[in-house]
This record gives C-alpha cells, structure tokens and sequence, in this order.
C-alpha cells in the first residue's frame, strides 16, 4: 500500500423496482461464475471484499418480518483509498457492470459523467458503525502476492526434501530468480 493510503469501508443501501430484483437475482449465479465478468473486477486490486445482496423483509430472514415496499440492493466493501478514487475507477473501468448492477435502483443517474453517480453513491451511503482489517497496511495485492509465494514455496519443498546441499542452492537460486516479484 502507498503511504497515505488506508483502508475504507462502505455500506450503500438502494430501493429498486421489484422487477429489477428480479433481475439480479436471476443474473446473479450466472455472473457469479463467469471469468468475463469477475476478470475487469479482479484487475481493480485495492478491493478487499465486496458483497451485493437484495434485501425484501425486515428484519431480513425471519419468520414474521415486515415486507418491504420496496427490495433494497445492499453493497458492502472494503478498500484501500478513498470512496472517491474507488467509485471513479468503477465508473471508468467497468460502467457496463455499474449499470447492469444499478439500472434498477430510483433516480440511478448511470456511472457516467463520474460527479453524478458519486454523488448518487454518496447520498445513499450508511455510516459504517465496526470495520474490522486484518492487515491494515497491505494492500490486496500484497496479500495476493504472499498466497500465491506461500503455495509455490510449498511445493518448493516438497521437491526438494530429498536434494543434497549443492543440488538445493541450485534449485533455491532458480525459486528465488522465478519468484522475486512476489517478494
């Protein structure tokens, strides 16, 4: 992580049109498995986690809960930067997943001009009352980087259990050189 940079959170609650519900819960498993939707989103590395859900009843799953008049897309992430720069890259990068997400949702102005669905965001984002980061000061590219090294050290080791000293420095030097931009 940059030094400047820290770790933010956001919870944005949205009433949309029922038929538009419908549509999310009906593309949601599709999307969910498709490397052609997941693939722009992964590139976007300063985001930690990031969970949709349609919420039709209060309190939500209970037996006896009060219909809503409205279902309500709930948006929960975590990220480094700020909420600005976070919404400006997915106006940028991926506006037709913004709108197919969003489409819906009262009075959505699109993800373009930038200052209008920032400013749609931003009126409909929640105080987050706890936020809790494991790793504050690494980014989600830091922390890619150390599953990816720690399961290729893994296997490092079990190849090379059985090498003698001499054949384990040789084989130690070609881990480090094919594995120095994960350090």
């Amino acid at each position: 992580m940059q030094r400047g940079q820290r770790a933010q959170a956001v919870t944005i609650i949205s009433p949309v049109r029922r038929w538009w519900a419908l549509w999310l819960r009906l593309t949601w498993p599709l999307a969910d498995r498709m490397s052609l939707v997941e693939r722009p989103l992964l590139r976007l590395s300063f985001i930690h986690f990031a969970h949709w859900s349609l919420v039709r009843r209060m309190p939500a799953g209970r037996a006896g809960a009060r219909r809503l008049p409205h279902p309500y897309l709930l948006f929960q992430s975590n990220f480094d930067d700020d909420l600005y720069a976070y919404i400006d890259a997915f106006s940028l990068v991926v506006p037709g997943r913004m709108r197919a997400m969003w489409q819906g949702v009262f009075r959505f102005p699109g993800p373009r001009p930038v200052d209008r669905f920032l400013s749609f965001i931003v009126a409909r984002t929640t105080p987050v009352q706890h936020y809790y980061c494991a790793y504050p000061e690494a980014s989600t590219s830091m922390i890619t980087a150390a599953l990816r090294l720690s399961e290729r050290h893994r296997r490092f080791a079990l190849q090379t259990a059985e090498l003698d000293d001499e054949a384990f420095a040789v084989r130690y030097a070609g881990f480090l050189a094919d594995n120095q931009l994960l350090l």
